[in-house]
């Protein structure tokens, strides 16, 4: 009888010993899964991100190169226009402004330089 009972435990204490080395095959097997699940998934981020990135610095050297040729091309119509400008012009331009420049004799008048 006690080698009966001794050959139940150690046939339980066997089964019990397979079954923990199919539950660790198991895990090994779904971490496997989440590893490789998870590395497309970063992968398919990554590839995102950089599209992402490409497309942002594409719309945002278009809008720089945009808004350059707007400032360059509003610099050209104000030399233009300044380049036009009459003397006459120019001169009584001069002469309303000079005051603000030269300094005030003592009676309140605008030196004669």
């Amino acid at each position: 009888m006690e080698k009966d009972l001794l050959q139940s435990v150690v046939e339980v204490e066997k089964e019990i010993q397979d079954s923990i080395e199919a539950e660790k095959i198991k895990a090994a097997e779904w971490l496997e899964s989440v590893r490789v699940s998870c590395s497309k998934e970063i992968d398919d981020t990554r590839r995102q991100l950089e599209e992402n990135y490409s497309q942002s610095l594409e719309r945002s050297c278009s809008e720089a190169d945009r808004k350059g040729a707007k400032i360059i091309a509003d610099a050209d119509r104000l030399a233009d226009f300044f380049n036009n400008l009459s003397e006459e012009i120019i001169n009584r331009s001069v002469l309303k402004h000079i005051s603000a420049i030269l300094p005030e004799n003592e009676q309140g008048e605008s030196s004669d330089r």
